[in-house]
């Protein structure tokens, strides 16, 4: 029932064109956790989409991680879906965590960047990545690969997820709130700054951000070039009282290969539009950095030809 037809396609092209009337094509758009960044973002550009496309409708639907995402777009059970930029190049080479290649989602810009923001209770005492010995972490709901990034990152640290005293699956929320109560020491997240759970956390008891110990960030880009240089700044959350040096990546959106090409040129051209861009920047403080330039400036996987074909346009894109 996920699947469209050809003929189902074609209908939605005729109407876009003003050419007939008939319903609104109905796409669904994978986000994340409910809570979470992508959960946000992947909503509020499902309902812009909505507005601003004539006879399309997109329904955004929760997800539990990325690799759900690139699932669901592999076998046709969402349209569009969030996802990073380090998770696609793995899943499309079929590289681990992945089993198999993946190649039937095609990129459509990156959004915004995601920070990661290993985050404690300053109370907790703990500061560094070292601290974490023994400790019970939070690395995101089922289905996600944060906690491959946390591996990696305690690694750089000199440390293994045996270091660890428990490691825990929860959603963005869940995590906080268990933060909270504490029965969680750490949570996980790589998201756009502020994070709504942080910020809210940071009101209540102030928050710390996880250091990585010198030199170790410069090793960890090296290894895994995935990750850029990221300086989260003073006064970011209530507790942070100095600059702190962490990575982050890309946060883009995606859809099925076989969307045809018309429909996805209309849906980046009206999301990366002057007015698409002030929309969504005024309603999510993630995308208040949003560009043309940003949405192709990392490509980890190809374009779809419809968003190819718009930012070849603009100029871009050139042979």
């Amino acid at each position: 029932m996920w699947k469209r037809t050809l003929a189902a396609a074609l209908v939605a092209l005729i109407t876009m064109c003003g050419a007939a009337q008939a319903e609104p094509l109905k796409l669904t758009f994978s986000t994340g956790s409910i809570g979470g960044g992508f959960f946000a973002v992947g909503s509020g550009i499902a309902d812009y989409i909505s507005k601003s496309v004539p006879n399309v409708q997109v329904t955004a639907i929760t997800a539990a991680g990325v690799v759900e995402s690139i699932n669901r777009l592999e076998q046709g059970k969402a349209d569009f879906a969030m996802l990073n930029t380090q998770d696609p190049p793995l899943a499309w080479e079929g590289k681990a965590p992945y089993p198999r290649k993946y190649n039937k989602m095609r990129m459509m810009g990156i959004l915004y960047m995601q920070t990661a923001q290993p985050y404690v209770l300053k109370s907790s005492g703990i500061r560094t990545f070292k601290d974490l010995k023994d400790k019970v972490v939070s690395v995101g709901a089922p289905g996600g690969t944060m906690h491959l990034d946390l591996f990696n990152w305690m690694e750089a640290n000199g440390m293994t997820k045996d270091d660890l005293g428990k490691i825990l699956f929860l959603p963005a929320r869940e995590a906080m709130e268990a933060i909270k109560t504490g029965q969680v020491d750490m949570a996980v997240e790589l998201s756009s700054v502020p994070s709504p759970q942080i910020s809210e956390l940071s009101l209540i008891d102030p928050v710390h951000i996880l250091e990585f110990a010198p030199g170790t960030r410069a090793e960890l880009m090296i290894k895994y070039p995935q990750y850029l240089p990221v300086t989260l700044e003073k006064g970011a959350y209530n507790g942070i009282d100095h600059p702190i040096e962490t990575v982050g990546t890309g946060a883009m959106f995606a859809c099925r290969e076989d969307l045809p090409e018309e429909l996805v040129y209309q849906i980046v051209k009206a999301v990366y539009s002057e007015e698409g861009i002030t929309y969504l920047g005024n309603v999510l403080a993630s995308l208040k950095s949003m560009s043309p330039n940003l949405a192709v400036s990392h490509l980890p996987i190809p374009l779809h030809p419809g968003a190819e074909r718009y930012f070849r346009e603009i100029g871009l894109i050139k042979d």
